[in-house]
């Protein structure tokens, strides 16, 4: 693999709309001082140990599974299919690790909109 810019992961819309889910399941909504379903800390801590390209495949396929049951409860809009592949394209051109720091990354961070 050649040497590339991170900005070329960490700013790829996918990436940002991928790692936004992930940050909507470890920090869900409040409603009031309840929060609307319990965080997910499954997924970041599953993603954080991923190594192979199957690997980083299956948890997505896990955090999808999970974020589906939260998004039909609570009208929560879902990834695309386009993120999907473009994500997967992604891993593929860049490799596992920098992608799922990425992930994890805008999971953490604070958003505009906070």
């Amino acid at each position: 693999m050649s040497e590339f810019k991170l900005g070329d992961v960490f700013g790829h819309e996918a990436v940002k709309n991928f790692g936004k889910t992930l940050r909507k399941m470890i920090r869900p909504p409040k409603e009031g001082t309840k929060e609307k379903w319990a965080a997910d800390y499954a997924s970041i801590v599953e993603l954080g140990y991923v190594e192979t390209k199957g690997q980083f495949a299956d948890v997505i396929k896990k955090l999808l599974r999970r974020y589906d049951v939260i998004a039909k409860k609570h009208h929560l809009k879902r990834p695309k299919e386009g993120d999907l592949e473009e994500l997967m394209i992604i891993v593929d051109k860049y490799g596992v690790k920098p992608v799922r720091a990425a992930l994890i990354s805008y999971a953490l961070v604070k958003s505009d909109g906070e």
